[in-house]
């Protein structure tokens, strides 16, 4: 599909965050009343995380086993893992796509901390668990991420026993102190000293009403598009989100773009410099892509740290953007755990191989602004992972 935008002018109504939703569809199943969501979205991870909590909570019998879908959601996948056991002895996880090629050894080494039996394929999926939980004193490595932590303590939180969890290391931080703000939300104690964490399980959790807040994620493609030329206007994003994709600002304003908000709407408006930026995307790896192409918009050597983050996602992130910069002409040096990008403010047209990523989909788009033939992308189709509506935003606000 062929993507030719000049500028970006236009409002746009954040979709919702799939992270923020998925954690609170979890914690609804587990309220003690009725729980409404609201702002819940339609993207496939949030529909296969919906799914599996109602396939789990409709099984009414936990001696049976149960073979639960996560779709392609990593998130569904690896919190569910430990979820699940609060409602069967037995259950089976599979899931589709890129997840199938994804190993998952870092959450099935604390489902076997736990007690749990776990087979599985060589770390791979399916993966099925059986037993019963026999240790509630745990430490983990989370340098591999936080979504099994995360999987992990909203067992554990309703799970009796005193626990005592101490994580070594952990990545995505951000990520797991959202979980814990949602859990507070339903009514979540615990005693914390720095990554030490304790408390009394069985806990009742509960509340009546949530919404989700808007994904910046999904809204960072609009962001850069806007800040290398045009100007958006933003509504539905939380200020003070902790969400850690927010952190983008701090890129965008290196740039030279202009990020204020106004009544509740966050305005950018784009870099006449174009200065070149350094970042950390360690704790915020689905920025990646699209930083990639703001780096390729600056004049000057950018420089983004934390790649070691990017390999066990949708794709090999890395391995992806090198080749879009081999093909797009822009030169760039790799050294340790830092990638320098060397841009000119454009590159060439061309074609690129999205690998089944969306946030390679959304990048590949954003760049057609920086190439006067535009970009072929290969497929769109994953897209519909986080952000089905992005094409048509993304043409409607760079319609000239």
């Amino acid at each position: 599909m062929q993507f030719k935008a000049q500028r970006y002018n236009g409002k746009l109504k954040a979709p919702a965050s799939k992270s923020h939703g998925q954690r609170l569809l979890i914690l609804a199943a587990l309220s003690t009343q009725h729980c409404s969501i609201q702002n819940l979205g339609s993207d496939n991870d949030t529909n296969a995380m919906s799914a599996a909590v109602q396939h789990i909570i409709n099984k009414s019998n936990p001696k049976e086993s149960i073979s639960i879908s996560v779709g392609e959601s990593g998130f569904a996948l690896r919190s569910l893992a430990f979820v699940a056991a609060a409602f069967f002895e037995t259950y089976e996880l599979t899931g589709k796509g890129t997840l199938l090629t994804r190993h998952q050894l870092a959450t099935i080494q604390v489902l076997e901390q736990l007690g749990l039996d776990v087979s599985h394929q060589n770390g791979l999926l399916p993966i099925v668990v059986n037993g019963s939980i026999t240790n509630t004193q745990l430490e983990i490595d989370a340098r591999e991420g936080s979504q099994f932590v995360s999987g992990l303590f909203l067992l554990a939180a309703t799970h009796p026993g005193h626990w005592q969890i101490t994580i070594k290391e952990l990545s995505s931080r951000p990520y797991f102190e959202m979980t814990l703000a949602a859990m507070r939300e339903f009514g979540f104690q615990y005693e914390r000293s720095n990554d030490v964490f304790s408390f009394v399980g069985n806990q009742k959790l509960s509340c009546g009403h949530v919404q989700v807040e808007g994904d910046w994620s999904s809204v960072a493609a609009h962001l850069v598009g806007a800040a290398i030329q045009g100007e958006i206007r933003v509504s539905g994003l939380n200020k003070e989100s902790l969400q850690p994709d927010k952190n983008l600002l701090t890129a965008l304003e290196q740039f030279g773009a202009a990020c204020k908000w106004e009544n509740s709407e966050l305005h950018i408006k784009n870099s006449k410099d174009k200065t070149p930026f350094d970042f950390d995307c360690t704790q915020q790896p689905d920025l990646f892509p699209v930083l990639v192409v703001l780096a390729c918009a600056a004049n000057g050597k950018s420089s983004i740290k934390g790649i070691h983050r990017l390999k066990n996602k949708e794709s090999d992130r890395l391995m992806v953007m090198c080749e879009a910069l081999t093909s797009w002409g822009v030169y760039y040096q790799i050294k340790g755990e830092q990638i320098d990008i060397f841009g000119v403010g454009k590159v060439n047209s061309g074609t690129l191989r999205t690998y089944n990523d969306h946030r390679i989909v959304m990048a590949g788009c954003v760049a057609s602004l920086l190439c006067a033939e535009g970009q072929e992308i290969d497929a769109v189709s994953a897209i519909e992972k986080s952000y089905p509506g992005f094409v048509a935003d993304f043409q409607r606000l760079t319609q000239v």
